[in-house]
């Protein structure tokens, strides 16, 4: 009988302490949305972006004039972490190069290295 009494009578108001948290000194900027003033400087931003990756494309789809100065581009793109923007005019540049690297016996480091990470079949003979 006693449980009967214990299940019925209400639970005792828990007094639960409060947090006085002092404000941070930066604000609430990092909380608050994005004015339209930031909206416009993303925009630019994201345009600016385009704009540069649309360069780095033309200089990857160029017909270089030197093969071994179109290798450094591709080896500081791959470098830079950024080659996932590029992989299909990378692949088409490294394949350029592969077909024409039988015309000439002097394969350098460079070059075997990138058609080997791309998966090209390359001999180590030559090097």
């Amino acid at each position: 009988m006693s449980t009967d009494q214990s299940a019925s009578s209400p639970a005792p108001d828990t007094h639960r302490r409060t947090a006085n948290y002092h404000p941070g000194i930066w604000g609430n900027s990092f909380i608050v949305s994005n004015s339209p003033d930031d909206e416009k400087i993303l925009v630019y931003k994201d345009q600016q972006l385009e704009d540069l990756k649309e360069e780095v494309r033309r200089e990857l789809i160029a017909a270089p004039s030197n093969s071994s100065e179109q290798l450094k581009f591709i080896d500081a793109v791959q470098r830079l972490g950024v080659a996932y923007h590029f992989e299909k005019e990378i692949e088409e540049a490294l394949q350029n190069i592969f077909d024409n690297y039988h015309d000439t016996d002097n394969i350098n480091d460079d070059l075997f290295r990138l058609l080997r990470q791309q998966g090209f079949n390359i001999s180590c003979g030559k090097v």
